[in-house]
């Protein structure tokens, strides 16, 4: 999946928007330093924070690596998960008439 990322500075709900991000998110993020920024505080904008393309794709990176990652389901033994099943109910069923 291919994002296309438009080749000038953009501000974080323009992040947010282009990478399905959550703003909330990136904005603290980028507060706690945990996501590279760029700090803008000049003019009469209302726009503290711009992202250059480099960083958003180095975000973006960072999100496919680690803990990050999307998680794959685990393999499940049915054996196990019927034992599991079983323990829950009987543990159930025993709280009921102590």
């Amino acid at each position: 999946m291919s994002i296309d990322i438009p080749d000038r500075p953009l501000t974080l709900p323009e992040v947010a928007q282009v990478t399905g991000l959550s703003l909330r998110m990136l904005q603290r993020g980028c507060r706690a330093g945990r996501i590279k920024h760029t700090p803008k505080g000049e003019g009469t904008e209302r726009v503290h924070r711009i992202m250059y393309p480099q960083q958003v794709r180095e975000l973006l990176e960072s999100r496919q690596t680690g803990d990050t990652r999307p998680a794959q389901p685990a393999a499940v033994d049915p054996i196990e998960e019927a034992i599991a099943a079983t323990r829950a109910l009987h543990t159930r069923q025993r709280r009921r008439t102590a």
